[in-house]
């Protein structure tokens, strides 16, 4: 019972830290402000993640899993413009908090095995060549986030344009 109680826990904080990040101003975002947003004592959140970069890097990697979980490649198409869309104040702080270079290296590490599987029956020389392709494709999409203000629009133009011609050029 207190594992469901936990589970609901950290998403009524993850909640409140989205809310926040869409309504205030980042530096106002506080430990102290999301306990508050969830009508929560601050030690509930020190229960459930060691800090702030800890929750942010729990509520992207819930968020991005649910928008894309169990959809085929169009689905995905969309769960991920989707993602990074209605997820962008959430990914710019966390992207605050962490510095730059990490939040990267983490978002490549959330996506790389979400996208993965669009290369699965294509038949491309080696595995290396895959990752290279799931690589290059998870690049763009970063800097798709990186440089737009509304990244749905090129994340789409990505799938439909980009992702294929990668795939075309490591076909075997």
């Amino acid at each position: 019972m207190s594992n469901i109680n936990s589970k609901n826990t950290k998403y009524e904080l993850a909640a409140a830290l989205i809310e926040l990040t869409k309504d205030c101003d980042p530096k106002d975002i506080s430990i102290c402000s999301i306990a508050f947003k969830a009508n929560m004592h601050r030690n509930t959140i020190y229960y459930h993640f060691n800090d702030m970069r800890d929750l942010c890097l729990w509520t992207i990697h819930d968020e991005l899993t649910k928008c894309i979980k169990g959809t085929d490649y169009f689905n995905v198409r969309d769960g991920v413009a989707l993602f990074f869309s209605r997820f962008k104040p959430l990914l710019d702080f966390t992207r605050q908090e962490i510095g730059l270079d990490s939040f990267l290296d983490r978002m490549r590490l959330e996506l790389l095995p979400l996208l993965e599987p669009l290369t699965y029956g294509e038949k491309i020389n080696s595995e290396e060549a895959k990752k290279i392709s799931v690589d290059t494709f998870v690049e763009q999409i970063l800097v798709a986030y990186l440089i737009h203000e509304k990244p749905a629009n090129m994340i789409n133009l990505i799938f439909n344009s980009v992702m294929p011609e990668i795939l075309r050029h490591d076909l075997v």
